[in-house]
């Protein structure tokens, strides 16, 4: 099975009525990477928080400052 299929029947299982993903995000890392390898890694990630292994939150602190949007253009 590949792995977007994993991910995708972990993230919607079938017959879960009323079920739903609320406000899932994801962030560019600072390497490319398949999107093989990137479902992959982010079953593992759910396989953890739901098997225990791993500490989930319901929130999450940002701590975020504004930038300018040129300076942000700039680096790139």
């Amino acid at each position: 099975m590949k792995e977007m299929d994993r991910l995708t029947k972990l993230l919607f299982p079938e017959g879960t009525e009323g079920s739903k993903v609320i406000d899932l995000k994801f962030f560019p890392g600072e390497q490319p990477v398949t999107v093989e390898e990137f479902c992959k890694d982010v079953h593992a990630a759910f396989v953890q928080a739901d098997s225990g292994q791993s500490q989930s939150s319901e929130w999450f602190a940002e701590s975020t400052t504004r930038q300018n949007v040129d300076r942000f253009f700039s680096a790139m």
